[in-house]
């Protein structure tokens, strides 16, 4: 894994660096197809992948089907090379991961980041540079998305909306909100399918999809079990 220094001037936190990046290049895919994947990686930076014993257990927030859901975290992100990254982290955004935690279908979550804006309710972003979410990686690589002067960003805030019930492993997705109108709508009927009208309609507001190295492995409760 190579990595090298990085200015502290090409470091820009959280929302200011989203609010540069409008004219980021993006792909829209869709789920991580592995089931072709000849090489999935057995050299893990923070140990086996599948294990978990030693992570942190957390819920955090999310949306399915219009629907809140809590997501029960309890691994920690996989982020591993290639695609290249100048983060100690690992993690990428802007290219399609080369090493997967498992093989097969793996499927995707849709990380929405408000850019340039703070929303007027602040509980409709699940995880913020102030409390940042457990088991997220602190540092990505941004480089591939073209942002003036930017190369790491820093735990950006961010909302999750995942698109199906399932477990495990899922492959993270990038997608930028520039327009606190456009948010709004999104949290008025917060669904994948939302963000895809939004997409269409509004291509100056949102950003299409950016692929990502970083998986998350996570349940998906509808309830958080009374402690």
């Amino acid at each position: 894994m190579f990595h090298h220094s990085i200015p502290a001037s090409r470091i820009l936190l959280g929302g200011t660096m989203l609010a540069l990046a409008a004219c980021a290049d993006s792909t829209t895919p869709t789920n991580a197809d592995l089931s072709e994947a000849s090489d999935v990686s057995t050299k893990f930076a923070g140990g086996e992948p599948n294990a978990g014993a030693d992570d942190i257990k957390a819920f955090i927030g999310a949306w399915l089907d219009g629907e809140a859901v809590q997501l029960r975290y309890t691994r920690s992100f996989y982020c591993e090379e290639p695609p290249e990254s100048i983060a100690t982290t690992g993690c990428e955004i802007g290219a399609l991961p080369e090493n997967f935690p498992r093989g097969g279908r793996i499927p995707t979550i849709y990380a929405l980041a408000p850019a340039g804006f703070t929303p007027t309710d602040v509980t409709t972003v699940h995880c913020s540079t102030s409390t940042p979410c457990a088991n997220h990686p602190p540092m990505i690589d941004v480089t591939r998305l073209n942002i003036p002067g930017v190369s790491i960003g820093t735990r950006p805030p961010h909302s999750h909306i995942v698109a199906t019930a399932q477990g495990g492993w899922h492959n993270t997705v990038n997608i930028r909100v520039f327009s606190s109108s456009v948010w709004d709508q999104i949290v008025a009927a917060p669904s994948l399918e939302t963000v895809r009208q939004m997409q269409a309609a509004h291509p100056t507001l949102i950003s299409s999809d950016n692929p990502t190295n970083i998986f998350f492995f996570f349940q998906v409760r509808r309830t958080v079990p009374a402690e």
